[in-house]
């Protein structure tokens, strides 16, 4: 086959981009977007009232993992479908280190990753991707519960540490989902500057395995307000690139006392993240999001929303 001088330019061009993008560990995957949603924990299938959430605007659900153990695979395909119909995507919602104990994703006997919990997480993850109409997987408890800076075996010259048995961990993972047409987004704790240290969660370096990164930015639990908002999302929007950044939102005062945001309040806290830069917002959680408003209307955000 010839090519003429226009189709070989243009050739020419392509590879240039290719092996320019590949010596300088460019990042060109296409990221999806998360513009908003909310978590339901896994009884919530029998409870949740899709016209609600559809009639306030919410485009996603975040459904916990326990659903599928609790009600079956044939009933939570039906419950999709049943989400769908309402213009609403439906993401498992996966505990990667912690459930009831925490796991070390570090084998500190051999000083290296935690290989075989990898391999059969990622195996649960990947049937979980086989349940017919899931959109994605949403990773939370992808991290250590503070004290990540204990396992640092660089010494060693293993380059094994907290921050890295994380990345591993998120990278292998997005090995197995990257061409499964799955959105694959994971939850961070919102302290500026000290994910690695003390949680494992090298922002910079896990944007790169997944198409959205969703900081936990709880008011109440941080005793802060819409202001903090504000700056943790313009501080995840600028370091978290090339993923998207969707501001978890907490629609209830703090752990401590669950009475559940007024409308007012939750407003500007949503708003507060889509104005620091935020690609979009997700409540937490459906069990306490008891004043419900209508997410297409924050101001001058339509089309953020909505897309």
């Amino acid at each position: 086959m010839k090519f003429n001088r226009k189709q070989m330019i243009i050739i020419g061009i392509v590879l240039s981009v290719i092996i320019i993008s590949a010596f300088l560990n460019l990042d060109l995957r296409e990221r999806k977007h998360i513009k908003n949603g909310i978590w339901v924990n896994g009884y919530g299938i029998g409870r949740v009232n899709l016209d609600t959430l559809a009639e306030n605007g919410i485009k996603n659900i975040f459904l916990h993992e326990s659903a599928v153990k609790r009600f079956g695979v044939p009933v939570v395909e039906k419950w999709v479908v049943d989400a769908g119909s309402k213009n609403i995507s439906v993401h498992l919602w996966v505990q990667c280190f912690y459930n009831g104990t925490w796991i070390n994703p570090i084998d500190t006997n051999k000083k290296d990753f935690n290989y075989p919990y990898f391999n059969n997480k990622i195996s649960e993850i990947e049937n979980y991707t086989s349940i017919k109409g899931i959109k994605g997987i949403m990773l939370d408890y992808v991290r250590y519960p503070g004290d990540a800076y204990k396992y640092d075996y660089g010494l060693w010259g293993t380059g094994v540490n907290g921050h890295s048995a994380i990345t591993k961990f998120v990278s292998m993972v997005d090995d197995k989902l990257r061409y499964t047409n799955k959105t694959l987004s994971m939850t961070v704790m919102p302290e500026k500057g000290d994910g690695a240290k003390y949680y494992g969660q090298d922002v910079a370096s896990l944007s790169h395995h997944v198409d959205v990164i969703v900081p936990m930015a709880y008011t109440g639990n941080y005793k802060k307000d819409f202001k903090w908002i504000k700056e943790i999302a313009k501080y995840y929007s600028e370091k978290s690139k090339p993923a998207n950044v969707c501001i978890g939102i907490q629609d209830y005062v703090s752990d401590a006392n669950e009475t559940p945001l007024n409308v007012t309040e939750l407003k500007i806290n949503c708003q507060s993240a889509l104005d620091g830069g935020a690609d979009g917002i997700a409540l937490f959680s459906w069990e306490l999001m008891k004043n419900w408003f209508d997410l297409r209307t924050l101001n001058g955000n339509e089309e953020k929303i909505l897309i």
